[in-house]
Parts: structure tokens; sequence; C-alpha cells
């Protein structure tokens, strides 16, 4: 095997690894290995990223090709039949591939692959996600994209109790992610329950820290939550929450933080300083 062969198999297999699909290159790439050297067991694996590189352009004939030599090769592979999905999906036949998908399920439920695939084609049909969605996280449990899709289908659908239990999950998987915190506090916001939303404000800004702990002071999204939750409380003090009597934010508090709120949105500076100045002093520009 020459030397430059080498090389592209070792980009290969490091894309491979990662998961970066480079379709383009992988192409470019995989086809010049195949037709110029003798690639042992490696040649499969540049078979399936040729095959899935092809089906991203739309080149549908050379995909074709690759898993009509993997079927040759491993006849009975449910890998492979992954792939025969992603070809019926490349021609458009949808329903094709969810049969394949629903028949691989039924022949090993933990098939990650067939779960994914056929809820990525639910998805415009939020009643069908929904349900395989939660079967799906019942056996992966600790998948944090899974969560974070449930918790986005369901607040479309204005489910926002549901989205937030999502979210909970999703927060015990990815502890140290303020922005789930954030979007937490989002949908609590949206549902109209603004002391829940101000607590998921507050946690997210205190993860997110200062000086010397956060590289990036400039974010203000959560204190722009904070704000508004703040205002929000102000205005409508006896609004329904789900917060427990003794743990609900105290006049005196809001009102310290409406002041720390502005104080932090304005020290971000930065592009938009002299808009967020209008917008805090409700028109005019605030001087510091």
């Amino acid at each position: 095997m020459s030397s430059s062969s080498s090389s592209d198999l070792e980009i290969l297999a490091q894309w491979r690894t990662l998961g970066a699909r480079h379709s383009d290159q992988v192409v470019e790439i995989a086809t010049r290995v195949l037709k110029g050297s003798v690639l042992g067991e490696q040649e499969w694996s540049v078979r399936e990223q040729l095959a899935i590189a092809a089906l991203d352009l739309g080149q549908i004939k050379l995909a074709n090709e690759q898993i009509a030599i993997l079927h040759r090769k491993f006849p009975k592979s449910p890998r492979v039949r992954i792939l025969d999905g992603l070809l019926l999906e490349g021609k458009g036949d949808e329903n094709g591939a969810k049969a394949i998908y629903e028949d691989l399920l039924e022949d090993d439920e933990t098939n990650v692959s067939a779960y994914q695939r056929l809820i990525a084609l639910l998805l415009p049909s939020p009643s069908e996600t929904i349900p395989k969605l939660l079967s799906y996280l019942d056996t992966f449990y600790s998948d944090p994209s899974g969560w974070s899709l449930l918790a986005d289908l369901y607040a479309e659908q204005g489910m926002y109790t549901q989205s937030l239990g999502a979210l909970g999950h999703l927060a015990l998987i990815n502890g140290w992610d303020e922005g789930v915190l954030r979007r937490s506090g989002e949908v609590a916001y949206t549902a109209g329950d603004y002391q829940l939303a101000l607590k998921h404000f507050l946690r997210a800004a205190e993860m997110e820290g200062g000086e010397g702990v956060n590289p990036n002071t400039k974010r203000t999204r959560s204190w722009w939550g904070i704000k508004l939750a703040v205002r929000r409380l102000l205005e409508s003090p006896n609004s329904e929450t789900s917060v427990p009597d003794e743990s609900r934010t105290t006049s005196k508090q809001l009102n310290a933080l409406d002041e720390l709120a502005t104080e932090r949105l304005l020290a971000a500076g930065g592009k938009g300083l002299e808009v967020r100045r209008k917008v805090l002093a409700g028109g005019e520009v605030l001087v510091r």
C-alpha cells in the first residue's frame, strides 16, 4: 500500500471516529482508495462510509453499488439493512424505509440506528413521534439529544409541563449545561409560571459565572430572562406558580434582582449596548 493510500485511510478512519461527514471529500478519497489499494478488512468500513456520503450528495447510483457489494459480503447484517433504509429515503420512498426500520426493531429493540431513523421520519407528525421517542428513551435513557428533542416537541404542542419534565431529565444527564436550565426558564415563562422561570434563569446565570470562570461574559440571555420574569412578577405578584410559598421570591428581592439584571445587561457592553440601554429605559437612553 502506498504512503498516500495509507494517509487517505487514516483520514477516513479519523472522520468515522469523529462522526464527521465531509461527504464531498469522502466520495473523492474513498473512491480513489478503493480503486488503487488492497484494503483488507478496512474495505467494508470504507464502502459503508462511501455509501452514506454518496446518499448525502444524492448520488444514488454510487450508493446503490456500494450497498450491493456490502450485501454480498454481509447478507444478513442489520447494519447493511440500515443502508437499505437510507437508500429508500434517498429515493423518496419513506414508507419503504419505515418498514425496514420497524422490521429491524422487531428483531432487536436495541437497534439505536433503526430507532433514530424511524423517529426522524416521524418528525412531521408529533402525535406519532412522541410515543416512539418515549419508547426509545426507555431503552436509551442517557441520550441527551433524545430528551432535548422530546422537550421541543412537547413545547411545540403547548404541553409545557411535559416539556419541563423532559428538560429535567436532560439536566440530570448534562448537569454542567446551563443552557438546559435557561431553556427550562423559557418554557416556564411561556407557560406563565414566572416564579419558576426566574429560579431557572437565576440558576443558569449562576452556573455561567463571572470573570475568571466564564470565558464569555458578554452573554446576556439568562439575564434578559431574569429581567423579564422579574418585571412580570412585579406587575402580577399573585400570578399562579408551582413554586411553594416559602420558596417564592419576595417583592424586596425582586426589586434588587431588577437592578442587578439591569446592571449586568449594561456591563456586558459590546455591540448593541445602545439598543439595550433604550430597551431597559423603556425607550430612553440610560446614562451609566
